[in-house]
């Protein structure tokens, strides 16, 4: 079958693969679109040449698992392929247990732009604990996972702030009027949740806002440069707490990743989030489109479609 695979000079090249080999629980997908993100360009960095990418999983079902677990061949489905990637390929191997039906009135693209960023977002906000009332800032609210993380959190009831790099970037998030926006330099907290996309700085000046009792929870993975604690930061930040968060931790157990999916899905299909998909392009375009994401010159979800 057909691919894009890593390339020893960090993009990724068409070639013939093997079908993917599955486990008993896993579903064999016809892929029609996936997305161009941040988590693929780490995908590329440290996987070795050949290997198929992609994180984002929507087509149909060719054959069910074998165990019998998930969709039954035919159903259209959309996936999060986790750590073992491989959605940038004619076919694609999908665990049943991170897979569901999207509903009718979903198009491929909005689909495609829901599983890693809506499930990034969803662990993010559930460091935080209960939302309701809550000051919540996002940072990095400009990209996939921050537009989705805002919205929720709206959803669930809190006081969101988004952080963009500069004032500029606040038309990209016009559409939701009751978002408050701020730059890093501008923001004074104090925040019940902070979810930080960025890291470095932005990290770094995210933990001196954090309300005592707090939780900065850190997805980040936009800058290479290290964060530094602020000074006395335990003195002044009593009770608040950093935490790591990984979206593939835990979707697995007691179907919560199908759970969130489903929730997903179903929230978009209503109306109330919208991943804001901001291009889709045939995936012969995916290494330029590789190049500009690392430039930074991509913002919010790009989809590519799979043919």
């Amino acid at each position: 079958m057909r691919a894009l695979i890593t390339t020893k000079d960090g993009s990724v090249e068409f070639a013939e693969v093997p079908e993917p080999h599955r486990t008993g629980s896993e579903l064999l997908v016809q892929v029609s679109a996936s997305t161009v993100s941040r988590g693929d360009l780490h995908s590329i960095r440290f996987s070795p040449p050949g290997r198929v990418i992609g994180l984002d999983v929507v087509g149909v079902v060719a054959e069910e698992a074998a165990d019998g677990s998930g969709p039954a061949a035919g159903t259209r489905v959309m996936g999060y392929a986790s750590t073992r990637g491989g959605s940038w390929a004619e076919r694609a191997a999908l665990d049943s247990h991170l897979a569901v039906p999207i509903p009718d009135a979903l198009s491929d693209e909005t689909a495609a732009a829901l599983p890693n960023s809506g499930l990034a977002a969803l662990a993010g906000l559930e460091a935080g604990g209960f939302l309701l009332g809550s000051r919540v800032l996002v940072t990095g609210a400009t990209g996939g996972v921050g537009r989705l993380a805002i919205q929720l959190a709206q959803l669930a009831g809190a006081d969101v702030t988004g952080l963009i790099s500069s004032p500029e970037r606040r038309a990209q998030l016009r559409s939701f009027d009751w978002l408050t926006t701020v730059t890093a330099d501008a923001a004074d907290g104090p925040y019940d949740l902070i979810v930080d996309l960025v890291g470095g700085e932005v990290l770094s000046r995210a933990l001196s806002l954090v309300a005592e009792n707090g939780v900065v929870a850190s997805l980040a993975q936009t800058v290479p440069e290290p964060a530094s604690v602020p000074f006395f930061w335990f003195a002044m930040h009593r009770g608040a707490r950093l935490v790591s968060v990984n979206n593939t931790d835990g979707q697995r157990e007691a179907g919560r990743g199908v759970r969130r999916l489903e929730l997903l899905a179903h929230l978009a299909e209503s109306g109330r989030i919208d991943p804001q998909v901001t291009g889709a392009a045939s995936w012969e375009e995916a290494a330029d489109l590789l190049a500009a994401l690392s430039r930074r010159e991509l913002d919010g979800r790009t989809v590519l479609r799979i043919s």
